[in-house]
């Protein structure tokens, strides 16, 4: 059974959109890993005695003083959960136009089961 155009559209929008929000869960997976990474970091930075530690920069380790890498990591911690919030709007965005089109296709789906005469669905 041949599929009308426009289902076969959906069918490619449905992929698409699956695609898309796989991308954007692995982006937040990083995103989160990063930040436990910097929350690490600064709770050892704060338990630190001395005045001075090292950061990497490229190959070599360049000593700083520990507030100007506190105030670094912090202002990367805040802006990595600024990206966190987006990334998860967008992310309940695409799970809801996903859950609208899948409805969308089943219906339109289960109306050509129907008018095709191709006998009853199996029930999942």
């Amino acid at each position: 059974m041949e599929l009308p155009p426009e289902i076969q559209k959906d069918i490619i929008n449905y992929q698409a959109l699956q695609n898309q929000l796989g991308v954007l869960q692995a982006q937040l997976a990083r995103i989160d890993a990063e930040l436990n990474t910097i929350s690490d970091a600064i709770s050892a930075l704060e338990a630190a005695e001395d005045d001075f530690a090292y950061k990497a920069v490229g190959p070599i380790l360049v000593r700083e003083r520990k507030e100007v890498l506190l105030k670094e990591l912090q202002e990367r911690k805040e802006a990595l959960e600024v990206q966190k919030t987006s990334y998860s709007k967008k992310i309940k965005q695409l799970e809801t136009k996903l859950l609208e089109l899948k409805k969308k296709l089943e219906q339109a789906l289960g109306a050509l089961q129907q008018g095709g005469g191709s006998g009853p669905t199996p029930s999942a």
